[in-house]
C-alpha cells in the first residue's frame, strides 16, 4: 500500500526530483513486501521496472518465479499477471520464439482472463506473430495511389498504441491531407541493429529492413524506437516514444521536400556548395553576391527557387552592394527588411555551421522572414508552404525506403543486392528523370 501510495501521488511541478524520489520510495517498499514473502509485490515491482524500461531488473524478478514452469491448469492472479508481463517483455525484446512458447502453453489461461484476452487481441491486431504471405501483399490494396504513404512500426505493445494515438492526432495537422498511413504494425527490436542513444540521431542497419519490405505496400517506413533523436534518412523516418505529433509532422515534412531552417550539422550535404538546381521546397543555397545586370541576375536566381511564382514582381531579391571604378555593379542577394512581410529571399540559419561566415561565398535562403515549423517544431506551417506542397507534390519527395536498403547493401559491398533494391525504389517514381536518378543511386 505504501508503494502504491508513492506511485499514485502526483509529483510537484516545482520539484523535478520529486518523481524520481517517489519512484525510489515505491521500489523500496515493494522490495520490503517481497522480503516479507508477498508474491503480488514481485509482479508489481517487475511491472514498474518494465514501464521504466529496465528490462534487466524486471526479468531478474520474473526469473525467480520460473514462469514457464507454471502449471497451465492452476491459474491465479499472480501467475496470470506473471505470464502476461513475461509475454510483454518477450515482445518488447523481439523474442518471437519465447512469445510463441508462452502462448502455446498458456493460451487458455490468457483467454479466460480480461487482461490476458486484451493482450491476445493486441498480438493479433499488430501482427506480432504473423508472417505476411507475399501473395497476400500482392492482392492487397496498394498505396501507390497515395504519393506519400507511410507504414509506421513500433517495437512493443505500449508504443504501438501510442503510435495509433499519434496518427489520430495527425488528422488535425496541416499536412494531414498530403499523407496516408497504413495500419500500425509491430517490428521486433531484434530485427534492426540500431544505436538509439538519447539526444543523438537514431541510426540503424537498414539492410535488415529487407526482412519486412515484401510485406510493406507504402512508399515510406517510419519506426518508433524507445529512445533516440528523431531524423529522416531518405525514405525512412525514425522517432522515439517521447516525440510529440509536432515533431513527427516536422520529420514527415522532410519526406515531402522541406529542409530544416535551423543550423544543420557541419559538413551536411546541403551546405557543401551553392546549389546547381532546385532541390528543396523551402531552402535555396545560393551565392551571396552577383555582378552584372540586375534584371538578368534576378531571372537566373528565380529559376533556382521552388517558390519563385510566389514572389511579386515588385518585391526585390537583390540590393546594391558596391560599384567599382569601372562602374560595374555588385548585387547582394536578399530581400530588404522593409519587405519582410512578403514572400522573397531571406537568410536562413540552415548552413550557419558549415564554414566561417566571413569566408563563405554562399548562404541558405528561405521564402519568409518569419520563423516556421522548419525551425521550431511547435510553430505552424505557413499557408505559403502548404501551397508550395500542393504545387510540387511529387517533385522534391525523398525516394522510397527501398533506396535505403540498396544504399545499406552497397555500403556492405553487396552490389548485386543493391542493384535489385534500386530497381524497386525506381518503380515508385513516375518522373523519368527521377527514376533514372534513383536507379543510378545518385539521389
Amino acid at each position: 500500500m505504501l508503494a502504491e501510495f508513492y506511485l499514485k501521488t502526483s509529483p510537484s511541478s516545482k520539484q523535478l526530483s520529486d518523481q524520481k524520489y517517489q519512484s525510489e520510495q515505491a521500489i523500496l517498499w515493494y522490495q520490503q513486501a517481497i522480503r516479507l514473502n508477498y508474491p503480488k509485490a514481485t509482479i508489481a515491482l517487475a511491472n514498474l521496472y518494465f514501464h521504466q524500461g529496465n528490462m534487466f531488473e524486471a526479468k531478474k524478478l520474473l526469473a525467480k518465479l520460473k514462469v514457464i514452469e507454471f502449471p497451465y491448469n492452476q491459474p491465479n492472479d499472480v501467475t496470470v499477471a506473471a505470464i502476461i508481463l513475461t509475454t510483454k517483455i518477450a515482445i518488447s525484446e523481439g523474442n518471437r520464439a519465447l512469445t510463441k512458447l508462452l502462448l502455446s502453453k498458456f493460451l487458455s489461461v490468457l483467454q479466460a482472463d480480461k487482461a490476458g484476452a486484451q493482450l491476445l487481441s493486441a498480438i493479433v491486431k499488430y501482427q506480432v506473430l504473423t508472417t505476411v504471405d507475399k501473395a497476400d501483399v500482392a492482392s492487397s490494396k496498394s498505396h501507390k495511389t497515395c504519393s506519400n504513404s507511410i507504414q509506421i512500426f513500433a517495437t512493443n505493445l505500449t508504443h504501438l498504441a501510442q503510435v495509433e494515438s499519434l496518427v489520430k492526432d495527425f488528422r488535425d495537422q496541416p499536412l494531414n491531407d498530403l499523407v496516408c498511413f497504413s495500419a500500425v504494425r509491430y517490428l521486433p527490436l531484434s530485427i534492426l541493429s540500431c544505436s538509439p542513444a538519447t539526444q543523438k540521431a537514431i541510426i540503424c542497419d537498414e539492410s535488415k529492413l529487407d526482412k519486412v519490405a515484401e510485406s510493406v505496400t507504402t512508399r515510406y517506413i517510419a519506426i518508433m524506437l524507445p529512445e533516440g533523436g528523431a531524423n529522416v534518412h531518405f525514405g525512412v523516418l525514425y522517432f522515439d516514444a517521447q516525440d510529440s505529433v509536432d515533431v513527427v509532422e516536422h520529420e514527415i515534412s522532410h519526406l515531402l521536400g522541406f529542409v530544416d531552417e535551423y543550423p544543420l550539422v557541419k559538413g551536411h550535404v546541403k551546405c557543401r556548395a551553392d546549389q546547381q538546381q532546385v532541390s528543396a521546397l523551402n531552402i535555396a543555397v545560393l551565392q551571396n553576391s552577383y555582378q552584372g545586370d540586375r534584371n538578368s541576375i534576378r531571372a537566373i536566381v528565380l529559376k533556382q527557387l521552388a517558390w519563385a511564382e510566389q514572389i511579386k514582381d515588385t518585391t526585390p531579391i537583390l540590393h546594391i552592394k558596391d560599384v567599382d571604378y569601372d562602374k560595374n555593379q555588385y548585387w547582394q542577394l536578399g530581400t530588404p527588411v522593409q519587405y519582410a512581410h512578403e514572400v522573397g529571399l531571406f537568410r536562413s540559419q540552415t548552413c550557419d555551421h558549415n564554414s566561417a561566415k566571413e569566408k563563405r561565398s554562399f548562404n541558405a535562403f528561405k521564402p519568409l522572414s518569419e520563423r516556421t515549423k522548419m525551425q521550431y517544431d511547435e510553430l505552424n506551417f505557413p499557408k505559403q508552404y502548404i501551397a508550395l506542397l500542393h504545387q510540387n507534390s511529387k517533385k522534391f519527395l525523398m525516394p522510397s525506403f527501398h533506396y535505403n536498403i540498396a544504399l545499406a547493401f552497397y555500403q556492405q559491398n553487396n552490389i548485386d543486392e543493391a542493384k535489385d533494391w534500386l530497381k524497386k525504389a525506381a518503380n515508385w517514381e513516375s518522373n523519368v528523370r527521377r527514376r533514372k536518378k534513383v536507379r543510378q543511386g545518385n539521389f
